[in-house]
C-alpha cells in the first residue's frame, strides 16, 4: 500500500511539475510562431505571408479537382458542375428552384454568398436554373479568377487575411470573399412612371 501511495504521489508531483512548466513551454513556442520573416537562399529578406483564408464558395471549385493536381481545368469544372447540379436538384426534375439553390449553397457553407444568389445562375430569369445555366455560372465565376490559360489554381482560391482592407459591416458581399469575383450586377429597378 505504501509503495503504491508513494508512486501515486510521485506521479502527481510530476504532473504538477509539468503543468507548472507548460506556460514556459507555451511561451517558447509562441516566440517561435512569431518569426517576423524569413531569409531567402539568396540572402534577401522576405516578409511573412500571414494567415490565408478560403471562402466556402471557393471550396466548391476545389472539390472539382478530379486528378488532385491543385489545378482545376474547364473540363473539370464542367464535370464537377454536373455533380453539384445533381446534388442541388433535390427533387431530380432537372431544374433548380431558388429554394433548392439556397439549400445547396447553405450546405456548401455559402448560404449568404454568391452561390446562394439567384442572379448568379438564372440567366433567363425564369426562376429555375438548368444544368446549362448552372455550368455557365460556375464557368463565369472561374473565368474571373483563373489564369490566362483558363486554369484555376488552388492558390487562386485563397487570399491573405488583411483586416485593414476588409469591407465594413453591412457592405455588399463581393462573391467568394476573395475580392475579385464580380456578380452579374443588380436587377433593374422600377423607376416609376
Amino acid at each position: 500500500m505504501r509503495v503504491s501511495g508513494l508512486v501515486a504521489g510521485l506521479a502527481g508531483a510530476a504532473l504538477l511539475g509539468l503543468a507548472g512548466a507548460s506556460p514556459a513551454l507555451a511561451q517558447d513556442v509562441d516566440r517561435i510562431d512569431r518569426i517576423t520573416g524569413t531569409t531567402t537562399p539568396g540572402g534577401s529578406f522576405r516578409p511573412p505571408e500571414g494567415v490565408k483564408v478560403v471562402s466556402p464558395g471557393a471550396l466548391v471549385f476545389a472539390s472539382f479537382d478530379s486528378n488532385f493536381d491543385g489545378r482545376i481545368t474547364r473540363e473539370e469544372i464542367t464535370t464537377g458542375a454536373q455533380r453539384a447540379f445533381k446534388a442541388a436538384d433535390r427533387n431530380g426534375d432537372g431544374a433548380i428552384t431558388g429554394f433548392e439553390q439556397a439549400d445547396w449553397a447553405a450546405s456548401m457553407g455559402d448560404g449568404a454568398g454568391v452561390l446562394a444568389n439567384a442572379m448568379t445562375f438564372d440567366i433567363d430569369l425564369d426562376r429555375t436554373v438548368t444544368l446549362v445555366e448552372f455550368t455557365s455560372g460556375l464557368q463565369r465565376m472561374a473565368d474571373q479568377i483563373a489564369d490566362e490559360t483558363g486554369v484555376l489554381k488552388f492558390i487562386d482560391l485563397v487570399q491573405p487575411l488583411n483586416r485593414a482592407s476588409m469591407d465594413p459591416p453591412g457592405s455588399a458581399d463581393n462573391g467568394f470573399g476573395l475580392g475579385t469575383v464580380r456578380g452579374r450586377g443588380t436587377p433593374p429597378r422600377d423607376r416609376g412612371g
